[in-house]
């Protein structure tokens, strides 16, 4: 568990990245292609990991244009996906994650602790209603059908506490509607042989589709075990995970095609 310095110390880096939120631009939306410089940020980046948190830095969210998304007209193709995968941003590090024919997943994860990851996934929407992947209306009754599955996500050891917390909302996304939810949960214990086991997670996904292809963001807390929920809040906060759950999101439903 972290001492009340180190708590203070991260919470404070948090904040900075409140700061920050999503802010619009009526540009195309900024990144950098794979192969540009890298940002100055990321000289040190292997202190983010060391034993001692890394000094203080900034956050720099993706920014996007302040218009509504673009509305894809026919599946993205796999040349298209990857173009979307390549993006690298400032402040953040860049995990491949797989392209395939139909879909592309990366992970830009904080080179600043506390370490928070944002996985982007993008895939077309299939077009049987039942089938895997299908996309259904960005209207939360829908999505509150959908509970059972949108809460498979949860660690199987978090699923059935009690005190485990998991939400469905609807939000804007760049002035159109997506659903997201959020879940929150730890679990510290001994297995049968008197073994530590344990089972954290504090997760923000946001999920937007134009019924042709869709996307999924997960802002989540990646870092070190840091004891009960009440910590994981004061580190990541919902808030934090929100803001940039939807940076990310903006950013690429403005540059899909």
């Amino acid at each position: 568990m972290l001492g009340s310095g180190t708590m203070r110390r991260l919470v404070a880096r948090l904040g900075i990245l409140l700061a920050l939120g999503c802010q619009a631009s009526k540009s195309t939306p900024q990144a950098q292609p794979v192969g540009a410089a890298k940002p100055t940020t990321e000289a040190g980046a292997g202190s983010a990991h060391a034993a001692t948190p890394a000094a203080p830095g900034h956050v720099t969210l993706p920014r996007s244009p302040a218009t509504p998304p673009v509305r894809t007209t026919r599946p993205l193709g796999r040349a298209e996906l990857a173009r979307l995968s390549a993006f690298e941003f400032q402040d953040f590090r860049r995990q491949d994650r797989g392209t395939t024919d139909r879909a592309t997943e990366v992970r830009h994860t904080t080179t600043t602790r506390p370490t928070l990851g944002a996985t982007v996934t993008i895939e077309p929407c299939d077009p049987a209603p039942r089938a895997a992947h299908a996309c259904p209306a960005m209207e939360l009754e829908s999505w509150q059908a959908r509970r059972d599955e949108l809460r498979q996500a949860l660690p199987e050891d978090l699923a059935d506490r009690p005190d485990t917390r998991f939400e469905i909302g609807a939000r804007d996304l760049s002035g159109v509607p997506a659903i997201y939810t959020y879940q929150l949960g730890a679990f510290f214990g001994k297995d049968e042989q008197g073994q530590p086991v344990g089972a954290y997670s504090d997760a923000y996904v946001l999920y937007y589709n134009d019924g042709v292809n869709q996307i999924r963001v997960t802002a989540a807390y990646l870092d070190d075990a840091v004891g009960g929920s009440d910590h994981l809040l004061a580190i990541a906060p919902p808030e934090d995970l929100e803001k940039l759950a939807a940076a990310f999101a903006s950013f690429y439903v403005h540059a899909w095609p």
